[in-house]
């Protein structure tokens, strides 16, 4: 699936391998702990069916990138990154739309689940502005005494794109 947000000139597409060292550079600013090169890498080369991998491009830049998994009746959003400079311009929006409408697509209704640093405001904000709600808290889960909410969301309740 590409598509393509004709207001910022964002393209959503499934990640190549050609994209990862712009979504390294993006996950190494995004985040204290990253993800290793070595998990991209071996996910990019050996796809699951129920793993997507999605960028958003603005031109010939990586500007974003969104990580989910759909199995059985649940969704879950993995991890989402916006280039620094590009944070504040809707592709965090955009990306988290885009995934749950691929979401939605699938076969059945699904909950989505994702985490979020109880830190995080500005994520939490967009999140709520898709209709996810605090569910749970977990402990240390971004390391200690780094609480994440657990959010949860209906696929048939209204998005806000």
């Amino acid at each position: 699936m590409t598509t393509q947000n004709p207001r910022s000139n964002l393209i959503f597409e499934p990640m190549r391998m050609d994209d990862l060292q712009q979504v390294l550079a993006i996950e190494n600013q995004c985040f204290e702990d990253p993800w290793s090169d070595t998990y991209f890498r071996l996910s990019l080369k050996r796809p699951r069916s129920y793993e997507y991998f999605y960028i958003a491009r603005r031109e010939q830049t990586v500007v974003g990138y969104i990580i989910f998994y759909i199995l059985h009746e649940e969704a879950q959003i993995s991890n989402i990154a916006v280039l620094p400079a590009c944070q504040g311009q809707g592709v965090g929006k955009y990306l988290l739309a885009s995934a749950l409408e691929i979401i939605q697509e699938t076969d059945g209704e699904r909950e989505v689940l994702l985490e979020v640093a109880v830190s995080n405001l500005p994520a939490q904000y967009l999140y709520r502005q898709f209709g996810f709600r605090i569910c749970g808290i977990r402990k240390d889960y971004y390391g200690r005494y780094k609480d994440a909410y657990v959010l949860r969301k209906g696929v048939e309740e209204d998005d806000a794109t």
